[in-house]
């Protein structure tokens, strides 16, 4: 079957240099280091590519992501090797990523994880330079770059992150919210920054969540010299963009639906 994230090809070759200029005028505006995420949000069009579903990206998509992020940072400066290019840090068969109605995408566990089990080990794609980050943007189709920024995370101690897996996928729960019994709540932590272990059981059908928060710092973008996200900077995000603001007392108004 054919690939569902493939651009799409001009057979006559009509339109192929008006497509090349375009690409190299989105590259030059992303690399310009006045322009912030924001901006690039907006360059690639992201608020328009976002508004459709997105598809549950086979293994070539994942692949072609990890081999552009080492190309971008050089293996030297790369958080992953090259025999990580392929696979992903789940178990075989142990989970099944679907749509979910209202959050995008989601992870979901196909076997039983008891407490302390490891149920994801990651293989972040990190930077530790704003201009690496840019430049891995700047090389991937815009509709994957948009989807990069809904992943990605920072730190002032690690630069940004992101998992080019389906751990991706995976949806925030707050571990802070212990009042309100209808709020969704973690069942994975973070034991380290690679290893998640389930902090309770988790049965098979179980949507599998974790705490944005334990890993997550806004402020890290700036130290890139890349802006910063604004008002959403202190929100965590779902897969399709939507955030929960884990300070209002509501729960309803927790799950508010506010765009990049």
């Amino acid at each position: 079957s054919s690939d569902p994230n493939a651009n799409p090809v001009h057979s006559d070759g009509a339109n192929d240099d008006d497509d090349d200029d375009d690409v190299i005028e989105e590259y030059t505006k992303i690399m310009d280091e006045t322009v912030t995420l924001p901006d690039m949000w907006a360059i690639l069009d992201c608020a328009n590519i976002m508004e459709q579903q997105r598809p549950i990206h086979n293994e070539s998509t994942w692949a072609y992501l990890r081999g552009s992020y080492i190309a971008s940072v050089g293996i030297s400066n790369s958080t992953m090797d090259y025999d990580q290019i392929y696979g992903n840090g789940f178990g075989p068969d142990s989970i099944i990523v679907k749509h979910h109605p209202d959050k995008g995408r989601a992870v979901y566990a196909n076997k039983k994880f008891r407490k302390g089990d490891t149920v994801w080990e990651d293989a972040s794609a990190c930077f530790t330079k704003g201009r690496d980050y840019r430049h891995f943007l700047a090389s991937i189709p815009a509709h994957l770059a948009c989807e990069v920024f809904l992943w990605a995370y920072s730190g002032k101690s690690y630069g940004v992150c992101v998992d080019l897996d389906e751990g991706s996928f995976i949806n925030h729960a707050s571990a802070g919210d212990n009042e309100n019994i209808d709020r969704e709540h973690p069942n994975m932590m973070v034991n380290n920054m690679d290893q998640h272990t389930a902090s309770r059981d988790i049965h098979p059908g179980d949507e599998i969540l974790t705490d944005y928060g334990e890993f997550s710092e806004a402020a890290g973008w700036a130290e890139l010299g890349l802006g910063s996200w604004g008002e959403s900077d202190e929100n965590l995000y779902y897969d399709d963009g939507d955030y929960v603001n884990d300070d209002t007392e509501d729960a309803e108004d927790a799950m508010m639906k506010e765009e990049l």
